[in-house]
């Protein structure tokens, strides 16, 4: 009987160490998908970034020398008529995007949202607009520094929710030193905390940016 409940014991003492190595390979695999996430989250961030510049370098080298972007960029061409992105299709057939943002005639970004190419009234400047950004991605891309040449190539930048609708909802507003934009205080470049306060839609982040 004795020798019974000893091994009894022995099963109950194995059963419970096994739970807690269990438990510890939980917890370890917890915080490694969670490292793994943050990696690739930092990842896409840092992506949407690198689209963001690759893509004003080309059309700002290819277009500047002319003075304006209407010429070819624009002539003709409309960057949302009834869904189809005449712009974008432009701008993919002739490689001036990375490749990856070019799907089915439209452009996209690395986080899953769409670019868009638009013409701004002022024929030297042009509107890049990025849709459907998380937080820290829209905090990473507020952040960047634009300034060329001894100038912004930003002329204003805008923040907004992409699924907030009505005039009472007012976007975050950057202007550049050359916009002289009396109506806005908020001038480049701007800190975390503004990005962060300022990008806090969830994934349905807009940001907007006029280009010189």
């Amino acid at each position: 009987m004795r020798e019974y409940k000893r091994v009894y014991d022995q099963k109950g003492s194995s059963m419970i160490e096994m739970l807690g190595v269990l438990t510890i390979i939980g917890m370890v695999g917890m915080g490694s998908i969670k490292i793994i996430s943050n990696v690739y989250n930092l990842f896409i961030q840092n992506m949407i970034v690198t689209e963001a510049r690759d893509l004003q370098k080309t059309l700002s080298d290819r277009y500047r020398f002319e003075g304006n972007y209407t010429s070819e960029l624009f002539k003709n061409k409309e960057c949302d008529k009834e869904g189809v992105d005449e712009v974008a299709q432009f701008i993919c057939n002739n490689k001036m995007a990375p490749f990856q943002m070019c799907s089915g005639g439209k452009l996209h970004h690395r986080g899953g949202g769409d670019v868009k190419i638009c013409e701004h009234n002022d024929k030297n400047k042009y509107y890049m607009t990025f849709y459907n950004l998380t937080n820290n991605s829209c905090a990473a891309l507020a952040q960047v520094n634009w300034y060329t040449r001894q100038k912004s190539d930003v002329y204003q930048m805008s923040i907004y929710d992409g699924a907030a609708s009505g005039d009472d909802i007012e976007p975050f507003v950057v202007d550049s030193s050359y916009s002289r934009n009396e109506a806005t205080t908020n001038t480049f470049p701007i800190s975390t905390i503004q990005a962060l306060g300022a990008c806090n839609h969830q994934d349905n982040n807009v940001i907007q940016l006029t280009f010189f």
